[in-house]
This record gives structure tokens, sequence and C-alpha cells, in this order.
């Protein structure tokens, strides 16, 4: 009688205990980065991991972003970033030439067109600025529309040299565009956030393909 007594005292409280998880809302399953196409729509699902518990998920993904507590509404909401570098010299962002050719590609074809080499890091604004060179580019079942300059690496002024000047067409929100494979794209973006996440606005950076 006493151990089925126990028994029950012991279910009742794995019964409340699965309760509460369940009716928490950090008790879902949590999802994977890859899910999200950028770092704003990650914040703002808050069902990945947090892997250094500062708030910001999915800081690898490329921006629109958005910091902790807050979501992206149609405008980049900028992410105060502490402890960033903003070297003077141009920062190589070195890519595998094999992994993503199309991207390579795209770069060299925009290049000949006369859009710069050497871009500048600038976050606030990436994707009104993707959104309004898209609107009347159609989309293509397993392509994705690749920009270059990235949304992310246009829109300011790179000083003395031949580039980008933010509010001035055709070099503040236009873009080249080239479909490129919807996957080699994703990666691409991914890899390209994590690589500058360190680095302030203003820092001027330029794709290497090895």
């Amino acid at each position: 009688m006493r151990m089925s007594r126990a028994l029950l005292v012991v279910l009742a409280a794995c019964a409340v205990l699965a309760g509460n998880a369940e009716a928490r809302p950090d008790a879902r399953m949590a999802a994977t980065c890859s899910q999200y196409s950028n770092q704003a729509d990650a914040q703002r699902a808050a069902d990945t991991r947090d892997a250094d518990g500062d708030g910001v998920y999915c800081e690898s993904l490329p921006c629109p972003c958005a910091g902790p507590g807050k979501t992206h509404t149609g405008h980049t909401t900028p992410v105060r970033r502490t402890g960033c570098s903003l070297p003077h010299a141009v920062q190589s962002i070195r890519f595998s030439g094999s992994r993503y050719p199309n991207i390579r590609q795209h770069m060299l074809d925009a290049e000949r067109k006369g859009w710069p080499a050497t871009l500048v890091l600038n976050r606030p604004g990436a994707g009104s600025r993707r959104d309004r060179l898209l609107a009347d580019i159609p989309t293509r079942g397993g392509y994705d529309r690749d920009e270059y300059p990235p949304a992310v690496g246009r829109g300011r002024p790179n000083g003395d040299l031949r580039s980008l000047v933010r509010g001035i067409d055709p070099r503040g929100w236009l873009a080249d565009v080239e479909y490129v494979p919807s996957a080699e794209n994703r990666s691409h973006g991914s890899s390209m956030g994590g690589k500058l996440r360190h680095f302030c606005n203003g820092t001027r950076f330029r794709y290497v393909f090895a």
C-alpha cells in the first residue's frame, strides 16, 4: 500500500512538471538557424539556441538584424554592437570558389559592369534596400536573386575610393542582380554574416575567392 501511494505521488509530480513545461514558451522544440533566411526572422521567432546568452539569436545569419527584445518590421532595427572592430585597412572576406562558383561569377560580372570591388559594411537599412531592389524582379523556383553588392555592403560612401554613395542612384540602394541556386546563395549569405559579425558598421571589405 505504501509503495502504491508513493508511486501515485511520483506520477502526480511528473504530471505537474510536464504541464508546467508545456505551458512555458521556452519549452518549444528549438529550431535551427538554417531555417531562417536572416537574423531578424530568427530573432522574431526566438526559438533557436542563444549560444552566448546575449539575447541575440543566430548572429551568424545575414541582416536585416534585430537586437534583444526587438523585431524587424520593414525597417532594420540597428543592433548595438559592443566590442566590434573598425580596422583601417580593407578586409578580405574569403570564400571557397569551388563551393560558391555562381556567387564568384556574379561578383566578376558585376565588377565588369562598374560595380565596386571595395564595399562598406552598413547593416542599418539593409532590409529596405533589398526589398526596394527586388520588388520588380520575379522569383524563380530553385533560385535566389543574388545581389552584388550585397545589401549589407552598400549605401555608404567609401571615402576617396570609387564606390557607393548613400541615397544617390544608381549606387545608393541599387545593385546588380543574378539568379543563383538557392542553396548556394543562402550558404554564402550565412557564411558572410559570420565572417563580418565582429566588424563595426563602416568597415571596408571585399570578396576574395580561393
